[in-house]
């Protein structure tokens, strides 16, 4: 280097100088702390920031039991134990689904059946052989579900005496391996091409189609309106190999509960990013379409039962009436919230918006939202928020559709949400307001302080607490 100095090149100095600054910037920006490295495989991990949490240094937690971030988590679900079904399940993945981990259906799977096995690839020859040749001789029949002219229906009246009938090893009643492709019709087509075991060691089967429409719809566009998901086709195809079987309807039911609640968290949280980020919005007339076609399975479908984050437990849900719907509040719901709140300023909707927006992105922390709604054909007539102070307030149902206990479900689903994340539960009523303190008496509040009343305007607000909260 010295004597290239000395022949007046200026190279080396430049490069020296540009190492040195990627060096410090590497450091400053935390790249040489934001990995793990484990001490039996040497293999090196980087830790995934939580992008939904704007503030602090802080990374996503993940549920120790489902392993889904803890907003998504399951776990209420799901079944204590694994349910063990006569049939094996096997689900080929494709890769490109593989790494939908957020809205794929088949982690579902594995976290419900006991017998669920998972191979992840384009193609399979050896390893799909072995378990194949494993299930028979176990005196399984291997089933392929996939549709074409071989396929035997499983809703004709023969479908099980024909598949019995392969059953060779005769030890009494028939055991299936049903494998599963998971892909687009694409993919699935090419993975089967590419795999000639499946065509070769399997029946195929198949099940007429529904005029039901896939929940599953909501979140991810369906080829055709009688077309289900991954999860969706296997709760069908076992309900119709294992008819008599009891765990069949209980896991069936763990399944589709799982699945309602992942769909309506992505729902939920699909309508927080919008709102905070509109210049993504690059299709209006394709999200217009979409928000049409989720508003349609959410009007025909039992979506709105499995309400995830919105802290309304079985009792909450089994008072709702038909057509009503409890959510989180959005920030596009902050102008209804204002227009109904009597103290409403000039200031207060902006106050709102943010304290919406402020609740929404806790609950990606916490899980819990204590700004909460209720809508009735899309439309919200009710709401109840936690003010920046920390109480409960807002608590509002418009007229026409009182004396449906709407008030009560929206107070103890806010005063359930702070008592999960322990803090205080509190509220401020004024004086005189006896059908609020009759609401918040019969929901086991009690008011703290009665002092001097004052009349008028200088009406005072009293202190009310939920009984058993700290």
């Amino acid at each position: 280097t010295m004597v290239m100095m000395a022949a007046g090149s200026t190279f080396p100095i430049v490069l020296l100088v540009l190492c040195v600054v990627i060096y410090n910037s590497c450091h400053c920006n935390g790249f040489s702390t934001n990995t793990l490295r484990l001490a039996d495989d040497h293999t090196t991990i980087r830790k995934r920031p939580d992008r939904s949490i704007t503030q602090g240094d802080s990374y996503r937690n993940y549920c120790k039991s489902c392993n889904r971030p803890l907003p998504q988590c399951l776990c209420e679900h799901l079944p204590e134990d694994k349910i063990g079904l006569e049939t094996k399940v096997l689900v080929l993945q494709h890769p490109v689904e593989f790494r939908r981990k957020t809205i794929s259906t088949v982690p579902l799977l594995k976290l419900v059946l006991d017998q669920c096995h998972v191979l992840v690839g384009r193609s399979f020859d050896v390893e799909l052989e072995t378990i194949i040749n494993q299930a028979c001789n176990e005196g399984r029949i291997p089933l392929l579900l996939f549709p074409g002219p071989r396929a035997t229906v499983l809703e004709d009246t023969n479908a099980m005496e024909q598949l019995q009938a392969a059953n060779y090893k005769d030890q009494g009643p028939a055991k299936y391996l049903l494998i599963i492709v998971d892909g687009t019709w694409t993919q699935a087509k090419r993975m089967v091409r590419n795999s000639p075991a499946l065509m070769q060691k399997c029946n195929p089967i198949q099940f007429t189609g529904t005029d039901d429409l896939s929940i599953y719809d909501a979140i991810r566009k369906q080829p055709d309106t009688h077309c289900l998901s991954t999860l969706e086709s296997c709760v069908r195809t076992l309900k119709l190999l294992e008819p008599e079987n009891a765990k069949t309807d209980e896991a069936s039911k763990h399944l589709l509960d799982s699945l309602r609640s992942m769909i309506f968290t992505q729902l939920k949280y699909e309508e927080i990013h919008l709102q905070k980020n509109p210049d993504l919005i690059r299709n209006s007339l394709k999200l217009k379409a979409k928000k049409e076609r989720q508003k349609n399975i959410l009007s025909t479908t039992n979506i709105s039962g499995i309400e995830g984050h919105t802290n309304a437990g079985d009792n909450e849900i089994e008072r709702l009436p038909n057509g009503y719907r409890l959510r989180p509040l959005l920030e596009s719901d902050a102008e209804f919230v204002d227009s109904r709140w009597p103290y409403r300023s000039k200031k207060s909707l902006v106050m709102i918006r943010k304290q919406i927006i402020a609740d929404n992105v806790n609950a990606t922390k916490t899980g819990y939202s204590s700004c909460l709604g209720i809508e009735h054909r899309g439309k919200l007539v009710g709401c109840v928020m936690r003010h920046t102070n920390g109480s409960i307030g807002i608590l509002h149902v418009d007229e026409d559709h009182r004396r449906r206990r709407l008030g009560e479900i929206l107070l103890s689903s806010a005063t359930k949400a702070l008592q999960q994340k322990n803090d205080p539960t509190y509220a401020f009523i004024l004086e005189g307001n006896a059908a609020s303190e009759a609401l918040f008496t019969k929901m086991g509040w009690e008011k703290i302080y009665s002092g001097k009343k004052g009349t008028g305007k200088r009406r005072a607000k009293r202190l009310w607490e939920c009984k058993g909260s700290g």
